[in-house]
């Protein structure tokens, strides 16, 4: 029993965890269903995990149970937005500012990478063909670079913090800001960049002050296309 105990523990843990990346990513919209059949199937097991994963989100306000229907994802309030994006805007500019001293090569060249990437972001959000690639783009070049600079910093806290509070804010939030406009998307590459070259030049108040700024404006735009 006890190994079996252990087994519906974690597969209510990988169930919870997928769930959130595909929230995250978008592949589940907000006030998207998920279906409690489908999901037992997609993981081989039975509905019970499947129920006490869904109530584990429903407590982090990640979705809403709806009797006969399902889960329906949902987003916090405007409150809660507000303040989730503050606390992680301070974590990520003390994020960058350790990672500036404390940078690989490696690391420092997979920033450098993503600058042309988030141009191009821009040059596809002009194509009205291509808007869904511009956005899968970005999510992808979004995420590598902010979860470059966690990791450059090496504080597991700070990285456990950041986990908790992209669990309760679909992690591509931002991009419903900035709505695709490629102006918009331009001063988020010319961002993105500026940190870059604080962290490569070690500068570690600035890098921190960039993104800080940075973090503010995306919560600014969401919280206007939220209003």
């Amino acid at each position: 029993m006890a190994a079996r105990g252990s087994a519906d523990v974690a597969s209510v843990r990988d169930i919870v965890d997928r769930l959130q990346e595909r929230i995250g990513s978008g592949e589940i919209p907000i006030g998207g269903w998920i279906r409690q059949e489908q999901v037992a199937q997609q993981h081989g097991v039975s509905r019970t995990p499947v129920r006490e994963a869904l109530r584990q989100l429903e407590a982090l306000g990640v979705v809403e149970m709806v009797a006969h229907r399902g889960a329906r994802v949902t987003l916090p309030s405007t409150r809660d937005i507000a303040e989730a994006l503050e606390v992680r805007g301070v974590l990520e500019g003390h994020a960058a500012q350790l990672a500036a001293d404390r940078i690989t090569e490696a690391q420092l060249e997979v920033l450098a990478g993503t600058d042309a990437t988030f141009r191009r972001v821009v040059v596809l959000a002009r194509d009205p063909d291509a808007q869904e690639e511009a956005r899968e783009l970005w999510y992808r070049t979004n995420s590598l670079f902010h979860a470059t600079v966690v990791e450059a910093a090496g504080n597991r806290q700070l990285t456990a913090s950041l986990d908790a509070l992209h669990h309760r804010l679909p992690r591509n939030l931002t991009w419903a800001g900035l709505a695709g406009d490629p102006r918009l998307l331009d001063r988020n590459a010319d961002d993105h960049i500026a940190i870059t070259a604080a962290i490569r030049a070690g500068e570690g108040e600035r890098a921190r002050s960039l993104t800080l700024q940075h973090a503010r404006r995306a919560a600014e735009m969401i919280l206007v296309r939220r209003a």
